[in-house]
């Protein structure tokens, strides 16, 4: 868990709807991208992957590069990725302005806006999944 004042950590709670709605979008985009065969396989492993990765990093970067690395890879898709990247790193406009106010490292503030989302994003492709559509 990162480290983070309580002043930050109500920031972020209050824009956990649209945390929530983002991580909607993110996994709407996913189950887009995938074909028949890949929508029952669901890719929810791979999304947990990048989960894991966002929660053990200090660096946008480092996660950036991994979900490009997966695309290459072929795990997820590639247009998905860029998408996904796009949208996480919107997240940092929120990190600056919670930064701005509270003291806390911007960078921190972004990484667990991100850890966030796609914790959300793997529920909600969950969802996805389990109902069998978009």
């Amino acid at each position: 868990m990162r480290r983070l004042k309580p002043q930050t950590r109500r920031e972020i709670a209050k824009l956990e709807d649209q945390l929530v709605e983002k991580a909607q979008k993110i996994a709407q985009n996913l189950w887009d991208e995938l074909d028949t065969g890949q929508r029952r396989d669901g890719k929810v492993r791979q999304l947990r992957n990048i989960l894991e990765v966002a929660e053990s990093t200090d660096s946008w970067k480092a996660l950036e590069l991994f979900i490009r690395y997966q695309a290459a890879r072929k795990e997820i898709p590639g247009v998905w990725a860029e998408s996904a990247i796009q949208e996480l790193s919107a997240l940092q406009t929120y990190a600056r302005e919670i930064a701005r106010t509270t003291g806390d490292s911007e960078k921190t503030i972004h990484l667990e806006l991100i850890t966030r989302v796609l914790g959300h994003a793997v529920r909600w492709h969950l969802w996805d999944v389990k109902k069998g559509e978009g």
